[in-house]
């Protein structure tokens, strides 16, 4: 038998039963307050807790309505005394709970509204924290959905209150989200489904609820994370687990985030559930996603076409902008600083070190508005240095590469490291620049020897000159050579001018740096192969490979180091900063400094084995036109910096942006290139709009012509200097 709420929240209950009601009377534990007593109410503080078949549910806040047992009789007397609250309320929110009082005589119209987000058999957690969110929506009729964008959630983080409601300023509506405090679950509390409750799991038992509690409570952006269809969502909250209709739904969604509120219009049953953490209003999953995007160098509008075509939601790429400036790039800066100054720290122990430098242009030509100057010390192959340089602050993309090397240097000056020399290309303000600060320079053999090849090439393709395509490996090799097994200038230029003999069969020599050469001897059979003295084909080559410059630049080639290994960061730096892609300043130096991270993480990786043998795998490199080549496999790589970057933003910056972002402000970031010419209003610019294939509005029988830009009058915009003359 059932029965109701009275207007002070109590559940009375009809006494119909006359010889109930006669021993109800008789044991003086009530008294009829009309005359009749068959339609009297007896609250329910007068029944004990196995009358009931639902007191479980009940007290833990699952329901609001208690079915009473067939046949129950109120046997308690003096009830009028508050009873005392549950001692344990598993993750429910109590919305305008009553203060209890003494049991009335008269029947009263009261309401309680309990709110639950998860029923007792989904809870997994030992610390459990509820949210809950005011918020006014219209709901529908039950197994009804409300659909509401949360536009209130901000990106921007809010200071909360000790009250739990989040402060922000009046100016706009806001959306307060409150949070409780967490509590420990007591397990003798805890009361397991019931069968006929939709959470119910017939291996449901204590020592189920007991291995619940003790998960491992992760982190928020540490937690792994799942693609679920709404469809399926839907399912879980469209019928009430404690009388089994239909509920009202209510959805509201804010880019990867979205809540669920389900009101049971039944038995007053009210849950709300939400699909990530909220910190101070930012939703953890959209802070996540855009940190994802940033930190792995990705795009977020390729992104965003990947999810529109999958219908998955995300936010939108203002807030990924708004992510990046307030929280991602400030954490970028500050660790690739943290992180460079540790690494000078270790270089300062050194009495001197090698480094390498070359630039990197963030577009192909002539026309590149950054040019990135990356320092490397050598004997680790880390990057030290990484300088931002725009065309507009030197004059020119000609002067990037001399600038850049100047800051780098400078950095290395103000942190006292000594330097003992520097391997670089052969560019002549760079040249000039080391020899006025005296610091030993040497050149790359690669970059030497792809300049010569190319002379070489072009060389090869005359009629008399057929001989050099024989020869072209050899010369390249012969430059490798001299350099790595020379310790000094002069040997590398007597070994390097030893090959004007060696081609025309002749293996002794007047230098006596290199008298001889280290081949054995061997007897030719084929006169053919060799240049023969006189020839045209001996004269050009000779004019290439020994003359004064050349010379000069042999003598410095560098014998232990190369650039090598800055080539292939390079080549990572394409994979975070495309060519094709135009960045603002800041964007483009922190998707540097990432690909420093992942370079300096990665650059000793070991080779890859299987079954105790190295893994090679063979490559048909384009430079060696169609011959195949080994190379050995590594390991895969390892992101650690990432993770640690994650870490740094949800724990650190976060909780205080304004730090992070004052040490970004300081970075000096140069005016834009348009920022030099006059700014014409946009007006005036689709004024003189005029297409090249275009037509003016009308016919020839209104006077119409053709217009054409590349005939058009400088002095008259839009009328041809044909036009003018015909006229």
């Amino acid at each position: 038998m059932c029965f109701r709420l009275c207007k002070r929240g109590h559940i009375i209950y009809p006494a119909e039963r006359r010889k109930a009601t006669r021993k109800v009377v008789d044991a003086n534990i009530w008294k009829p307050t009309t005359r009749s007593a068959e339609k009297s109410f007896v609250c329910e503080r007068h029944f004990s807790e196995d009358s009931f078949q639902n007191f479980g549910l009940f007290k833990s806040g699952f329901t609001s309505k208690l079915i009473l047992q067939p046949g129950a009789v109120p046997t308690i007397r003096g009830a009028d005394e508050p009873a005392e609250a549950p001692t344990y309320t598993p993750r429910a929110t109590i919305l305008d709970a009553p203060t209890p009082s003494p049991c009335p005589t008269a029947p009263s119209k009261s309401t309680r509204t309990v709110s639950t987000q998860l029923s007792a058999g989904t809870l997994k957690l030992h610390h459990v924290r509820s949210r809950g969110v005011q918020a006014t929506t219209d709901t529908s009729d039950s197994c009804t959905e409300t659909e509401t964008s949360w536009l209130q959630l901000s990106s921007t983080p809010m200071k909360a209150t000790t009250s739990g409601i989040v402060d922000r300023p009046r100016k706009r509506p806001r959306l307060e989200i409150e949070e409780e405090e967490e509590e420990d679950l007591d397990i003798s509390d805890i009361s397991l489904p019931q069968p006929h409750d939709s959470t119910y799991e017939p291996g449901a038992s204590l020592t189920e609820v007991s291995e619940m509690t003790e998960m491992d409570t992760a982190e928020d952006f540490e937690d792994t994370k799942y693609i679920v269809f709404e469809s399926c969502l839907k399912k879980l909250f469209q019928t009430c687990p404690i009388c089994k209709q239909h509920c009202n739904l209510q959805r509201r969604r804010f880019g990867t985030f979205v809540s669920f509120t389900q009101n049971c219009p039944h038995c007053l049953y009210h849950r709300k559930w939400d699909s990530q953490p909220i910190m101070e209003s930012t939703p953890v999953g959209n802070l996540q996603l855009s940190a994802a995007v940033y930190f792995s160098g990705a795009s977020f509008v390729k992104m965003e076409k990947i999810c529109k075509a999958m219908k998955l939601q995300v936010h939108q790429y203002d807030t990924f902008r708004r992510h990046s400036r307030l929280f991602l790039e400030p954490a970028i800066y500050h660790k690739w600083k943290t992180d460079q100054q540790l690494f000078l720290e270790e270089l300062k122990k050194k009495d001197k070190i090698a480094v390498g430098g070359d630039m990197r242009a963030d577009s192909p030509g002539h026309s590149a508005k950054f040019g990135s100057y990356t320092l490397m010390e050598l004997e680790s192959e880390k990057i030290l240095d990484i300088q931002l340089v725009q065309s507009n602050e030197v004059g020119g993309s000609f002067y990037m590469e001399k600038e850049g090397l100047r800051r780098s240097l400078d950095l290395l000056q103000d942190n006292n490291i000594n330097l003992d020399y520097i391997v670089t290309d052969r560019h002549t303000q760079v040249k000039t620049f080391l020899r006025g600060r005296n610091i030993t320079q040497y050149y790359d053999v690669w970059h030497m020897e792809k300049g010569l090849s190319k002379k070489l090439d072009k060389l090869s393709k005359d009629k008399e000159c057929q001989l050099i395509k024989k020869w072209s490996a050899a010369i390249k090799n012969h430059m490798y050579w001299a350099a790595s097994s020379s310790k000094t200038g002069p040997e590398k230029v007597a070994k390097w001018t030893s090959l004007i003999n060696h081609i025309q069969n002749v293996h002794t020599h007047d230098d006596p740096e290199f008298p001889k050469c280290a081949h054995p001897e061997k007897v030719s059979r084929d006169p053919s192969k060799w240049f023969q003295p006189g020839s045209l084909a001996l004269y050009k080559v000779e004019k290439l490979l020994v003359n004064k410059r050349v010379l000069g630049d042999v003598s410095k080639l560098s014998s232990d180091h190369q650039t090598s290994s800055l080539e292939a960061f390079h080549s990572v730096v394409i994979r975070f900063a495309p060519k094709s892609v135009v960045f603002p300043f800041v964007g483009m130096m922190c998707r540097l400094y990432l690909a420093g991270m992942h370079f300096n993480e990665n650059v000793k990786r070991a080779q890859a084995t299987s079954k105790g043998k190295v893994l090679f795998k063979v490559a048909y490199p384009k430079y060696k036109k169609g011959k195949p080549t080994a190379k050995p496999v590594k390991t895969k790589p390892t992101f650690g910096y990432v993770t640690e970057l994650m870490r740094l933003v949800f724990n650190e910056v976060f909780a205080e942006p304004g730090r992070f972002v004052d040490q970004l402000k300081s970075v000096p970031v140069p005016e834009d290139l348009s920022a030099q010419h006059e700014k014409v209003s946009k007006d005036e610019v689709i004024a003189a709009h005029v297409s090249r294939f275009s037509r003016a509005v009308g016919g020839p029988d209104q006077g119409t012509e053709t217009q054409h830009t590349a005939h058009q009058d400088p002095e008259t915009p839009g009328v041809s200097g044909v036009q003018r003359m015909m006229e």
